[in-house]
């Protein structure tokens, strides 16, 4: 009698168990993190946060993803736990801000009532200080200077140069130019050996000058007072293209302190017989140039 033979089927393994809860614990719990930390979205975290705790236990329980699930529980406590935080700090912070209000509206309510009055009499002092000043400057100040000696708005141009004697100044330096002495050419080569005749074409005046400081402390002529000639065609000659020695000299190194006068002869190289001016310049970087009659 023949043997009878059955097939062997093995037993097949049970398909793994779906792990959708557990994922969707582990999102949620990560969304409810996050989203602590943004102001105002942070109270969404109390909605995913319990929502992925309970989600996570199912998935443990059924086992649905477990890791997933573990991960949705400790995420989604540390979201509610952070939310919960938030919104203590928002409250404190909102209780402190209305507090702070009220302090400054006690603070408004119980200024001094005479306050007003005070502020108004200050500004009244204010008022009356300021029309006084203004007055003072109003009245004319008497600078010592001779009206009549004093150069007009027009005058001290190459085109209308002052006299011989007039005064000009700025700030900080008073200058005089008191006479022009001509053809002296041979006094100064008398005054010293070693002076240069003038050179061709040119011949040599003394101009007689002062120079008095106006301004704070000391300084000498030498960086602010300038004296030069101008031709009647342009050219200028100032008293340092041709140096000499000369008597009763202008000292342009002289020190002087407010007050103090510098008085002097400069000597200049001129065409003889031109009708030039005798040009004065003060300040140092900011020159203001004053033209004299180079002839009494």
């Amino acid at each position: 009698m023949a043997e009878s033979y059955y097939p062997y089927y093995p037993e097949q393994a049970a398909p793994p168990a779906p792990k959708g809860i557990g994922i969707a614990a582990m999102v949620l719990g990560i969304i409810s993190v996050v989203l602590a930390f943004i102001p105002v979205l942070g109270l969404v975290s109390f909605l995913l946060g319990p929502l992925a705790v309970i989600l996570g236990i199912v998935a443990i329980v059924k086992h649905r993803g477990e890791g997933q699930g573990i991960a949705g529980v400790i995420t989604g406590a540390i979201g509610t736990i952070f939310a919960i935080a938030g919104l203590l700090i928002a409250g404190a912070f909102l209780s402190s801000m209305d507090d702070e209000v009220d302090r400054l509206e006690d603070e408004a309510g119980s200024v001094d009532p005479d306050h007003d009055e005070e502020v108004a009499e200050l500004e009244e002092e204010v008022q009356e200080q300021q029309e006084e000043i203004a007055e003072e400057r109003e009245e004319p100040e008497d600078d010592g200077v001779d009206e009549d000696s004093a150069p007009d708005a027009d005058e001290g141009t190459r085109e209308n140069p002052l006299p011989l004697g007039q005064t000009v100044s700025d700030d900080e330096w008073e200058v005089t130019l008191h006479s022009v002495a001509e053809d002296v050419d041979d006094q100064i080569a008398e005054e010293n050996q070693f002076n240069d005749p003038a050179p061709d074409g040119l011949t040599y005046v003394l101009v007689n000058m002062s120079a008095t400081y106006l301004g704070e402390g000391s300084d000498s002529p030498m960086m602010a007072v300038e004296l030069a000639y101008v031709s009647s065609t342009g050219e200028t000659t100032g008293s340092y293209d041709h140096t000499v020695v000369t008597p009763d000299s202008f000292d342009d190194f002289a020190e002087l302190y407010t007050g103090g006068t510098e008085t002097g002869n400069v000597a200049l190289a001129v065409p003889p017989g031109d009708d030039g001016t005798l040009r004065v310049r003060l300040g140092f970087l900011d020159t203001q140039d004053f033209f004299f009659e180079a002839s009494e």
